[in-house]
């Protein structure tokens, strides 16, 4: 427990959990700017919805990608990852690590909407409340599962960006893609911000697509901890 406290401090300080943080504030930013100069009244819920779909759904795996993807793969080319193999037996450090790891990814995603959570208020009462906390807790969400992605893709390869850029490109090559295809309902950043094709959104769908990435992220968790109870055993006899 003291290590998993201790891991998750330090995700909280690491540069690109604040780099991630900074950039989806400066979406969010953006969208409100917009928001603001194309109306001549404002309300807290309409300022919240257009700010939120503006920019941000279209870098969110970017941003939950970043968050300790390369401190995974500067401590497996450092070496430092076989101290914490040896220490935490590879199972329980796997675990504990993709939990931090899904938990900040998460966080990162959502701070920055509560922090206009807090500022579009200051136009008016929310009327949409629970709908706007809901996709908040959403938001959240996608962070955690493809925070989880971008951690399980340090396990499969040996450069360092490419767990933080492959989510984001598949996720841009499916945004072009469904569409084209008449797939409008499997439109990746409904997963974000429903708002963005009210008429398409599937609650099942967005579930099953989150869901689909999870469980491939956690086969690949779940190679590696295989793998790491055999590099354990080398390890200690070596």
């Amino acid at each position: 427990m003291r290590w998993f406290i201790t891991d998750f401090k330090r995700g909280l300080s690491e540069r690109s959990f604040l780099g991630a943080i900074a950039l989806g504030i400066l979406s969010l930013a953006l969208g409100l700017a917009y928001y603001v100069y194309g109306q001549d009244t404002y309300t807290a819920d309409q300022a919240f919805i257009v700010s939120q779909s503006f920019a941000m759904p279209f870098i969110a795996p970017l941003l939950a990608s970043m968050v300790y993807s390369n401190m995974n793969m500067l401590e497996k080319d450092s070496g430092y990852r076989n101290l914490l193999i040896l220490k935490h037996k590879g199972k329980n450090y796997t675990l504990k690590r993709w939990f931090v790891n899904n938990i900040l990814s998460g966080i990162a995603l959502f701070i920055p909407m509560l922090m206009l959570y807090g500022v579009c208020s200051l136009f008016s009462p929310y009327v949409q409340q629970e709908e706007i906390v809901g996709v908040m807790l959403l938001g959240f969400l996608f962070g955690f599962v493809y925070g989880s992605f971008a951690y399980s893709l340090t396990f499969v390869n040996r450069k360092r960006y490419i767990p933080i850029v492959t989510p984001q490109v598949l996720y841009l090559l499916f945004i072009y893609a469904f569409p084209y295809l008449n797939l409008e309902k499997f439109y990746p950043p409904l997963s974000f911000s429903p708002w963005l094709m009210r008429t398409h959104v599937d609650m099942q769908l967005i579930s099953l697509e989150l869901f689909i990435i999870l469980g491939v992220s956690g086969v690949l968790v779940l190679g590696s901890m295989l793998y790491r109870r055999g590099e354990t055993l080398w390890l200690q006899r070596k």
